[in-house]
């Protein structure tokens, strides 16, 4: 599912709320036209059936001013001034009557009612209704979005705080230990963050502490190493010599590669890739796993790819590690070529995915010696080059496949 950033998420719920509030408001204000114009012509026409009523008794001009102040409505008697003030003037509506009809108009911002009954005419200015104006409308409308601005923006000034702690998570998860995530103030976000906060302190803390003691253990470890390298070229030569030696050696590897795997499963290790042959890993892993080549087969073609010559010869050097020990017959087989590179060996196929077996300290069944560690190795470098490490059953072999 893509991912939408929650600010670009809320700008689009106040987008949408501005424009159905200003759907809102366009058809309020068609409404209030309508009705607007409707009360004018029940009015007008109201008061002009009275006018009529009284020009057809002919009554007394007395009456029809009356009336006219009565409804609010200014006769115009001027013969001069009605025709200027109907010269040019909007007809808004015309309406017949028995007695005639009745035509309303607009001219400078006030309405006129024009009474023509049987040829006579007479004008009204209307003092009490004016022309529709949507302008209240509208100046509703601006202050609706005004604080619809408002709150977004108020909203957005609250939530800013998170993309700081976004890009301080990021760091962190990059391996920045020194940084500080902690935001002032008393809100829900400061409390998360400065909870980030001391949660990286106490991170940074344990991971010293490892550190410390894992340095502590190989200076330990390495200290009589070098006493009983030493010691055993003191020794006659003898099978047995051979024997310590190799042992040695083999512990010595095996301890530099616990520092290595350390500082690259905690993003310590600088990584140094450089174009190298196939052939020439292959080589290097079989020197470091300490076995004979004459116990492998190869079909390896001359190939360079991009590693850390070291850190994939470890890799390597655990999965034929990991086929001699678990074959049936203590062989392994290489196969490798522009895309992948494979060990095989004959046996059982695995019991489980091969994600169970990537875990530290997991063995499979039937397991010779070790701590579990082989594959698990192997998926870090893996990663950390950005292959793919996949597994699978085929023709009676167990194939380990490193993807490029």
């Amino acid at each position: 599912m893509r991912r939408v950033s929650i600010f670009l998420f809320i700008s689009a719920v106040f987008v949408i709320a501005f424009l159905a509030a200003g759907t809102a408001f366009y058809f309020y204000a068609v409404g209030d036209r309508y009705r607007h114009s409707q009360m004018m012509v029940q009015r007008n026409i109201l008061f002009a059936q009275n006018i009529l009523l009284r020009m057809e008794r002919s009554g007394p001009p007395k009456e029809i001013e009356e009336t006219a102040r009565k409804y609010g409505m200014r006769w115009i008697k001027e013969r001069s001034k009605g025709v200027a003030l109907l010269k040019g003037a909007k007809l808004l509506g015309r309406q017949p009557t028995p007695f005639g009809f009745i035509d309303m108009l607009e001219k400078d911002g006030k309405i006129y009612l024009l009474i023509n009954s049987f040829g006579r005419l007479i004008l009204f200015e209307d003092l009490k209704l004016k022309p529709y104006d949507p302008k209240v409308v509208w100046i509703y409308f601006g202050l609706t979005s005004l604080l619809l601005l408002l709150i977004w923006w108020a909203i957005w000034f609250k939530l800013r705080p998170l993309k700081s702690l976004q890009r301080c998570i990021r760091k962190f998860g990059e391996g920045d230990l020194d940084i500080h995530c902690r935001i002032e103030g008393s809100d829900e976000i400061a409390q998360v963050s400065q909870a980030i906060d001391e949660a990286i302190e106490r991170i940074k803390t344990l991971i010293e502490s490892r550190n410390l003691f894992v340095r502590n253990i190989m200076h330990e470890l390495k200290t009589p190493l070098a006493k009983g390298t030493l010691t055993v070229q003191m020794l006659p030569e003898s099978k047995q010599k051979e024997r310590l030696e190799s042992i040695f050696v083999r512990l010595d590897g095996a301890i530099s590669e616990f520092g290595t795997v350390e500082q690259l499963s905690s993003g310590r290790f600088p990584m140094k890739r450089r174009a190298v042959m196939l052939e020439d890993l292959v080589d290097q892993a079989i020197d470091l796993a300490m076995t004979d080549r004459e116990r492998g087969a190869y079909a390896i073609a001359p190939v360079r790819i991009e590693v850390d010559f070291k850190l994939f010869s470890i890799a390597l050097k655990n999965l034929i590690d990991n086929a001699i020990k678990y074959s049936a017959d203590k062989r392994f087989r290489v196969v490798a070529d522009q895309k992948e590179i494979a060990v095989e060996s004959v046996g059982e196929r695995l019991a489980h995915p091969l994600n169970y077996y990537i875990r530290p300290y997991t063995q499979g069944e039937g397991a010779v010696s070790g701590l579990g560690l082989g594959l698990y190795i192997v998926d870090i470098i893996v990663k950390a080059h950005g292959f793919r490490f996949d597994y699978e059953f085929k023709e009676g072999r167990n194939r380990f496949i490193i993807r490029f």
